[in-house]
């Protein structure tokens, strides 16, 4: 297998440094299609900048199996790598880029095996997973081949937990628009930032669902110009998030009640959906422990750790809301995800790849 890990190195640290915010994959999307092409793949890049691969099996039955190639950070110059005996440092270089250098370096070794899975196999490197990118890569993954699509893994997060339930989420962007003015001479006039303040006071003021759990957060405020000016726009990026699909209905109308309130005060209020995650709906229960069992064996088989079954918001949120069983299975060891200081513990490269291995393996059985 040392081929397969000096591989894996070596993608690694190669994808580590292509930036790929959401929406603008393209580099990194350019290098694993020409990797892929140079290999005898017949690699297709979307309009979504998903790079797919399918590999017909004996039935049309399709298994997916995914990682993504966008990061969170918005550079777009090369990402700093550092290393040093035991670890590499680089935004990015956990969530998801090992996890995609494992799943392009399996492609490899799957082709040099010469086989051919009882499934029919889409191997996707998908785009728009992080933030506002709303999983738009793996929407059009099931819009083309969803009809077909019976099981669903995506490779994300480290090899100490799983992911079996999905995490619903809706974010707007709240814009208030007010006449302004000079803080002196036209005091007493509609500030865009107090309207905004008063509805920022109500969603703190909200009591959540106990029922499972929810939560609220304003992530991002902007507004105004200048410190003796009154503000004429202001905005702010919110969301709330449940696992339970109830708590997400009255999450919604909770929100919508703030922003009518807000409305209310007399200033021009345009509220807008960016994201819009969708939770777990009418999935075979029994079939998603199955698929888990299976993973924790092989993950902890290949890091001797013990693995947390939790929920979250990832790629696996659209199939669970379709009722395709789907889970998140971690593969490295590393810390500090969506910070510049991410780090990836270099022994657990090899581990990453060798998890993708046995359970895409299962499928040539």
């Amino acid at each position: 297998m040392k081929k397969y890990y000096d591989l894996n190195d070596k993608l690694l640290r190669e994808l580590c440094v292509i930036p790929a915010p959401s929406g603008l994959e393209d580099k990194r999307v350019e290098y694993i299609t020409n990797i892929l092409h140079s290999w005898g793949f017949k690699a297709e890049t979307d309009d979504a900048k998903n790079v797919i691969v399918k590999i017909d099996g004996n039935s049309p039955e399709t298994v997916v199996f995914e990682a993504h190639t966008d990061v969170v950070f918005p550079d777009t110059e090369a990402l700093p790598l550092l290393e040093d005996d035991s670890n590499i440092y680089c935004p990015g270089c956990g969530d998801d880029t090992v996890c995609l250098a494992s799943l392009i370096a399996n492609l490899k070794y799957i082709s040099d095996l010469g086989k051919k899975p009882g499934k029919t196999l889409l191997i996707v490197f998908n785009s728009c997973e992080e933030g506002l990118g709303n999983l738009k890569g793996t929407r059009a993954v099931f819009e083309r081949y969803g009809k077909d699509i019976s099981e669903f893994y995506t490779f994300d997060g480290v090899y100490s937990e799983i992911v079996t339930q999905s995490v619903g989420s809706h974010r707007y962007k709240v814009t208030v628009k007010s006449e302004g003015g000079h803080s002196y001479g036209s005091f007493g006039n509609q500030s865009a930032v107090d309207v905004l303040a008063k509805g920022i006071t109500k969603i703190y003021e909200l009591e959540v669902p106990t029922n499972a759990k929810t939560t609220y957060n304003v992530g991002v405020i902007s507004g105004g110009t200048s410190v003796n000016t009154i503000p004429e726009e202001a905005q702010m990026l919110c969301e709330y998030r449940s696992e339970a699909f109830e708590n997400l209905e009255y999450m919604k109308k909770k929100f919508e009640e703030i922003f009518e309130y807000m409305k209310s005060l007399g200033a021009c209020v345009t509220v807008e959906l960016v994201g819009d995650r969708p939770c777990m709906q009418n999935v075979d229960k029994k079939k998603i422990d199955d698929m888990a069992a299976f993973c924790m064996e092989v993950q902890k088989k290949h890091s001797g750790e013990d693995v947390v079954i939790r929920s979250a918001s990832t790629d696996a949120n659209i199939p669970l809301s379709m009722g395709v069983p789907a889970v998140c299975v971690g593969t490295y060891n590393g810390g500090r995800a969506h910070t510049r200081e991410e780090w990836l513990e270099k022994s657990s490269v090899s581990k990453s790849f060798e998890i993708e291995k046995d359970i895409i393996m299962k499928y040539f059985a």
